[in-house]
């Protein structure tokens, strides 16, 4: 089957779920169809509680494999729930940007290479780099403030993190400018 051939039955089969009335049960391979997802996201989600609502028939005692169920209602507030209007909402929710001015102080790990420029925060990194980069890298200690005012050995990495400290800056800067703004106002 080609790429187009592919699409097209997979367009056909998620026509034929959104057809199904809210109240229909979908199995685990069907709601992942359904939300565009993979069998084991949704099966990961599920585990961290994190997923959409979903149905394990059986009771106490009958043992642990039992299939689950979806209700397309649930998929389909699910999805509604999670919802996002920009990037800084979706780094917000994954806990990826820094909300507050404490945030932009405080002192975080970020890795040095050998000409002493910043790589990256520490935090951030998967596992499995922060593994490679043991012994290789230098960490260091330091406001986030700091950090973004310093050299990078990556425009894209340091362009991120100074975007998330600027709009935490603005925020506050809006802040004072809304307290002077009432004050004003009050004393007339």
């Amino acid at each position: 089957m080609g790429s187009m051939e592919k699409i097209l039955a997979e367009l056909d089969i998620l026509e034929r779920l959104h057809r199904l009335p809210d109240t229909a049960s979908l199995r685990t391979s069907e709601a992942a169809i359904f939300l565009r997802s993979s069998v084991s996201a949704l099966e990961s989600l599920r585990v961290k509680g994190n997923g959409p609502r979903y149905i394990q028939p059986g009771g106490k005692g009958a043992g642990s494999n039992h299939t689950c169920l979806y209700h397309k209602s649930d998929l389909l507030a699910w999805q509604e729930a999670n919802k996002l209007s920009s990037t800084m909402e979706a780094a917000v929710r994954r806990g990826q940007l820094f909300l507050t001015l404490h945030d932009v102080v405080n002192e975080e790990a970020f890795w040095l290479d050998e000409q002493r420029r910043i790589v990256g925060m520490v935090e951030s990194s998967p596992v499995r780099l922060v593994i490679d980069r043991l012994g290789l890298f230098d960490i260091v200690w330091m406001p986030v403030i700091d950090a973004i005012s310093q050299e990078w050995s990556e425009l894209g990495a340091h362009k991120e993190l100074a975007s998330q400290v600027t709009s935490v800056m603005r925020h506050q800067l809006d802040r004072v400018a809304a307290g002077v703004e009432a004050t004003d106002i009050a004393l007339g």
